[in-house]
């Protein structure tokens, strides 16, 4: 095996290593900027506490036949 195979494996760890990190690097800004924002209190899976729970028996919950 010659040096320019070395040398594209190399350089292909290389660019891989680089794609992998910054991946992870965005993965990690991305929770912690939720987590701020959740801390802050502008929770954005907050539901609305005017929404109604909808049992069995509801009549959005019927069949229609």
């Amino acid at each position: 095996m010659g040096l320019r195979f070395w040398l594209f494996v190399l350089a292909t760890a290389a660019i891989a290593h680089s794609m992998l990190y910054l991946a992870d690097r965005q993965i990690s800004d991305g929770v912690d900027r939720l987590s701020a924002a959740s801390i802050a209190g502008r929770d954005a899976l907050d539901a609305d506490p005017e929404l109604k729970s909808v049992s069995a028996r509801s009549a959005y919950m019927r069949d229609e036949r």
